[in-house]
């Protein structure tokens, strides 16, 4: 890569960057009670934000490993390590993918531990994905499922940020279908990612997947 095509690429995360910032900030705002709720989500998220940027510098243009994606917000949010596991194929996200994605996660890992089967002695969480060809088109198929006591578990009653990402954000700028479901367990999130535009993902090695 030249460096005129090195800093416009650089210049162009960086817009990136900045304007996912003012919609975290802006959209933290909704909804929130107080000034301390505000400012800890705000932090959470920003949090996320700097770890997918890391992620992404130490090998640009390689994407990030799903796997440590989806560890890495559970841990970053302690977790309990024996309630839950994470399993599927070595897969690779793309740049674009990456940040709406791992924003994605950090808002399922913090309902569950305020609200789901994590913040329960008896609660477990499975988070699993899988590639799939439909038609033709391939897609990362991504499950998240939690399973809790058999008591009643009501949908949310409000519509945060992490609904928003999730029935519309995701959609509108992956082109992702997303499925939320409220069974007595616990939550269950279904998220199908095309292999194409900037929902890019592929096997390490098989460079054929990506855009």
């Amino acid at each position: 890569m030249t460096t005129e095509n090195f800093n416009a690429e650089f210049r162009r995360q960086l817009r990136s960057l900045f304007a996912v910032l003012r919609a975290i900030v802006r959209q933290s705002a909704n909804g929130e009670s107080s000034k301390s709720d505000y400012a800890a989500y705000l932090e959470g998220r920003i949090g996320t934000l700097a770890r997918v940027q890391d992620m992404l510098m130490r090998a640009p243009g390689d994407g990030i490993d799903l796997e440590e994606l989806v560890h890495g917000e559970l841990l970053a949010q302690a977790a309990p390590a024996s309630r839950y596991r994470a399993i599927g194929p070595d897969t690779r996200i793309g740049r674009e993918a990456a940040v709406p994605l791992a924003l994605a996660l950090h808002e399922l890992t913090l309902n569950a531990l305020l609200h789901g089967v994590l913040g329960e002695p008896s609660g477990e969480l499975e988070v699993s994905w899988d590639h799939e060809d439909a038609g033709g088109q391939k897609r990362l198929r991504l499950l998240w499922v939690e399973r809790g006591p058999n008591k009643p578990r009501l949908p949310p009653t409000h519509r945060g940020f992490g609904l928003e990402l999730l029935e519309k954000t995701l959609p509108y700028e992956l082109d992702a279908c997303t499925r939320v479901e409220w069974p007595e367990q616990g939550a269950q999130i279904e998220i199908l990612l095309p292999a194409v535009g900037k929902a890019s993902f592929w096997r390490p090695g098989d460079k054929a997947l990506t855009p």
